[in-house]
């Protein structure tokens, strides 16, 4: 149900309602793995213990009513991979990681009793029994300890009370450390949830009386940004131990123009110059591996031209990335696969109206390249098309 707007509506401040819950979320899923993998698919198990604050009308903040007042917190997650085992012969398991991390959860519909939605999360894990020739030589997905840390869930809740509810649902989990230590697979686990949620204050159909939204007018930017980050490359590391490679910097600088066509979404295109400190090695090696020598580099050879369509969603000052692109020219000999397409998933956050940070995912067909710290600003925003 909707109801007038507000005289002024709120559109990027950061407001803290005093409706706090309390949930604890029960998980056991399965190992994901490709086709053409040999390790078995095993069980784990996991739990997740949740403070967060809920949105309701009372916010007078246009994005709350925008995603039907979502609700967002920290969570920490315990889980026990232990029940992971590579093969028969070795029985020791991924170990007990935890992970600290924020969460968003928005409604795609809400009843009186019923509602249904999703809950995204992101942050950092450590405690694995990460890969090592000697203590660890089976785990072969994962090269690190700490991890980045990114949980996408599907939930259907029933409310038991005012302040209580259940809920139910499926969670896709990925563990992955951006290429930073090899070997870096990932690991990625399917489950079934089950929550408990018991709420400080009473909840009422009217906190959820939806605002009307106002009319807009499309509007362009134009942002231009900084990036670098660190990737270990494998060409000519000792077979035996994937974490004998070697790091290396890249860096980029992007522009891009956008078009926002509502208050929370954005299209565009964009171009990206990369510096990767590897590409004179890779060619190296690869003309070391064909028996050619004396081979010509140049400073040219560690740098790559991408041109990339740009997506953003946004809430309040947090905007989600997706951006997918590719090498127009062909792949300079900076990666040993030699990809042609790539993708871009992060976050930005807006310290003020122009300047914004941000940490992002570059990958190639899913497979992390780096991780992308990035410092940017909008040279042009507001601008009515």
């Amino acid at each position: 149900m909707w109801h007038a707007a507000p005289a002024a509506l709120r559109r990027d401040s950061i407001h803290f309602p005093q409706q706090i819950y309390l949930s604890a979320l029960v998980r056991q899923g399965n190992l994901l793995l490709s086709a053409s993998e040999s390790i078995p698919k095993n069980y784990y198990v996991g739990l997740d213990i949740r403070i967060g604050w809920q949105t309701d009308n009372s916010s007078g903040n246009l994005f709350d009513a925008l995603y039907r007042y979502p609700h967002y917190g920290l969570g920490y997650y315990m889980g026990n991979m232990n029940g992971i085992i590579m093969n028969s012969s070795t029985r020791a398991g991924f170990g007990k990681p935890a992970a600290l991390y924020a969460f968003f959860g928005s409604p795609v519909r809400r009843g009186k009793s019923i509602a249904a939605g999703y809950t995204i999360s992101a942050g950092l894990s450590y405690n694995f029994n990460a890969y090592d020739p000697e203590e660890a030589p089976y785990n072969v997905l994962i090269g690190s300890k700490r991890n980045a840390y990114i949980d996408l869930s599907l939930i259907a809740s029933f409310a038991l009370s005012r302040r209580s509810a259940l809920s139910t649902g499926l969670s896709f989990q990925h563990f992955s450390n951006g290429s930073y230590q090899k070997p870096n697979m990932g690991i990625n686990l399917l489950s079934g949830t089950f929550a408990y949620r018991w709420n400080t204050f009473r909840s009422s159909d009217k906190m959820y009386m939806r605002t009307a939204v106002p009319a807009w007018k499309n509007m362009l930017e134009w942002h231009i940004f900084t990036g670098g980050g660190v990737r270990m490359i494998d060409t000519d590391f000792d077979k035996s131990n994937p974490r004998s490679g070697k790091r290396w910097r890249c860096s980029s600088i992007s522009s891009a123009a956008m078009v926002q066509t509502s208050f929370r979404r954005k299209f565009g295109v964009g171009l990206d110059f990369f510096y990767f400190g590897w590409g004179e090695h890779v060619l190296r090696y690869r003309a070391g591996k064909e028996g050619k020598e004396n081979v010509k580099t140049s400073v040219a050879d560690n740098t790559a031209l991408g041109l990339y369509l740009a997506h953003e969603v946004g809430y309040k000052r947090v905007w989600m990335v997706t951006d997918l692109g590719v090498y127009p020219f062909g792949r300079v000999g900076d990666n040993p696969e030699k990809p042609l397409i790539y993708e871009r998933l992060g976050v930005k956050w807006y310290l003020s109206s122009r300047l914004f940070v941000g940490v992002a995912i570059k990958a190639h067909v899913a497979k992390a390249d780096y991780v992308e710290w990035s410092l940017g600003y909008l040279l042009i925003k507001n601008r009515p098309l």
